[in-house]
């Protein structure tokens, strides 16, 4: 069975999104020399942005699982 075209096409963006958010213009921005609740403004943003990411690979994966798993219509 194919996964459901919407649904690959959210887990391409999310790969590229992620790619584009940690690389170094980007990055650049985010090296501030604030804090933020007592941490580095980079380092909230690498790993809030990991987080962000990871859930919504999780999301799509799910999503993806049940997809496959449901019976195609005839």
């Amino acid at each position: 069975m194919r996964p459901p075209t919407k649904l690959t096409e959210r887990a391409l963006v999310l790969a590229v999104t992620a790619f584009l958010a940690w690389i170094p213009p980007l990055v650049g921005v985010f090296s501030l020399d604030g804090f933020v609740f007592g941490l580095p403004v980079l380092f909230v943003y690498f790993f809030v942005g990991w987080a962000v990411f990871i859930a919504l690979c999780a999301w799509i994966t799910r999503k993806l699982r049940q997809s496959a798993q449901q019976p195609e219509d005839i």
